[in-house]
């Protein structure tokens, strides 16, 4: 007999269908009906979200790039059979690399019985969509310093240079020639 998991697990397939259903202009209440679960959880889907729905893909639409939720469950099945990485692996037709990050990368340390396929993916998905907010969305200053220097005809690449060596407290990892190509791109509202 298995026990039951602890902890909340999101169906994602369900939450999938409720966030359309919304979209077609279906009530909170109906969509909940339609998709079978309680008024309170899809309250709680809408509060999580401040009303939007996440920005993932729907599962059908997943390329060959990411692991699938069945590449996962079959994942956690093998481990639980005391199969290698090598030939999970194989068996899935990916590299030994791709399942020993992804077993590194969801199992949390507190996961009771090791990796869940379920769970795994459901972080994965999670990951894929954390909201990144960009300094020059976030600080009106610096963007009208860029936008300055746009206006003068700076390449992104002089910009750049520019906030290297202006703006020392930017984030490690961040490259200043994405921010302003996606500034000379992006169409500034005026406040």
């Amino acid at each position: 007999m298995e026990m039951a998991r602890r902890g909340r697990k999101q169906r994602l397939g369900i939450e999938d269908e409720y966030w359309q259903l919304l979209a077609t202009g279906v009530g909170t209440v109906e969509a909940c009906t339609r998709v079978g679960i309680g008024r309170k959880t899809g309250y709680r889907w809408r509060a999580e979200r401040g009303g939007l729905p996440p920005l993932r893909q729907p599962e059908g639409q997943s390329s060959g790039r990411y692991l699938s939720l069945l590449e996962r469950q079959r994942i956690a099945t093998l481990r639980r059979q005391d199969v290698t990485i090598r030939e999970i692996a194989r068996r899935l037709q990916r590299a030994p690399s791709t399942i020993s990050r992804e077993l590194r990368r969801n199992t949390g340390p507190h996961d009771r019985g090791g990796y869940d396929g379920d769970l795994a993916h459901h972080r994965a998905r999670e990951r894929l969509t954390r909201p990144r907010g960009g300094r020059l969305l976030t600080d009106p200053v610096l963007c009208d310093a860029v936008q300055g220097k746009l206006d003068r005809e700076w390449s992104p690449e002089q910009i750049a240079a520019w906030l290297r060596t202006n703006t020392p407290t930017r984030p490690a990892g961040t490259s200043a020639t994405k921010r302003s190509t996606k500034a000379s791109t992006t169409p500034r509202t005026g406040a």
